[in-house]
């Protein structure tokens, strides 16, 4: 990919964290937990999977986000014709079609648009009502596509019982809008019981490079620190699964080093709000 241009980003230094260098930076080749990183934009496997989401490779955190979901279930096997996946606030993404097309069979869901707390997402046109939201691209064949495809209101606070004996389930960062840490922190583990033994979770969230102590904490977002990805990994480790170690390492490139602030470009991977600045991390389950 081309470099990006810089003019309008602002430096940060994130070696004042020193997790944040420690080790080399992480990869698509070889995916575990991971911060979302510049170098993993000119990966051959970035290329391949922008191209099945039909988008142009960008500096776009949530682009990358949507790769590295698919890369780490690629890698770990569950993307096989029949394999059954669960999406939680899919909102309009065109990862149900993506694993369709792969003959996956899917699930997925969104909050109800009755709930208040949804109000946000369809003002900003990110909350899907209906199955053809999900096949906008047209990524998958419209027949395989209704053939494959279920969708159905949830809440990722109150996790169905009848959600069970999943192959895998995904999220792209919708766990850091559930009311706090905790709820977030909460319903990673609760998900886990969505899957078969040894089926993969894979989620993604906002991560704060500034602080490991002091971070955001609101009713709509959560900025997760180091401090509580630690402990959700322990979490997860009682509740019958492993997380994929974690690789801090916030990547050595000059984009890596910088921000942007509101009013927001196009192209950035990490922003900062208030006093923090933060980017993605993607985290990485096998149920035992």
């Amino acid at each position: 990919m081309q470099s990006q241009d810089l003019a309008t980003l602002r430096e940060f230094r994130p070696q004042v964290l020193p997790y944040l260098t420690e080790g080399a930076p992480p990869t698509l080749g070889k995916v575990t937990s991971q911060l979302c990183t510049a170098s993993q934009f000119d990966e051959p496997q970035y290329n391949q999977w922008c191209a099945e989401l039909r988008e142009e490779p960008a500096y776009k955190r949530k682009q990358w986000e949507f790769v590295f979901i698919c890369e780490a279930l690629s890698q770990l096997g569950m993307l096989r014709p029949g394999n059954r996946g669960l999406g939680f606030g899919v909102g309009k993404e065109p990862l149900p079609a993506v694993f369709a097309n792969r003959q996956c069979r899917v699930l997925a869901t969104d909050l109800d648009p009755s709930d208040a707390a949804s109000v946000d997402w369809i003002g900003t046109n990110q909350h899907s009502t209906q199955l053809s939201d999900l096949n906008e691209r047209g990524i998958c064949p419209p027949d395989a596509f209704q053939s494959l495809v279920q969708f159905r209101a949830e809440d990722m606070n109150r996790i169905s019982p009848d959600l069970r004996d999943f192959d895998f389930t995904w999220s792209s960062c919708a766990f850091e809008h559930l009311g706090g840490i905790q709820q977030g922190l909460d319903f990673f583990v609760n998900s886990l019981s969505c899957l078969k033994p040894g089926g993969v979770a894979v989620h993604t969230t906002e991560f704060n490079l500034s602080s490991n102590f002091s971070t955001i904490e609101a009713h709509n977002l959560v900025i997760f620190r180091k401090f509580d990805i630690d402990a959700l990994a322990n979490k997860v480790r009682t509740a019958g699964a492993d997380l994929l170690p974690v690789n801090y390492h916030a990547g050595d490139r000059p984009i890596d080093r910088h921000y942007d602030i509101a009013p927001y470009s196009n192209t950035h991977l990490r922003i900062q709000l208030d006093r923090y600045v933060f980017t993605s991390i993607g985290l990485v389950a096998v149920k035992r």
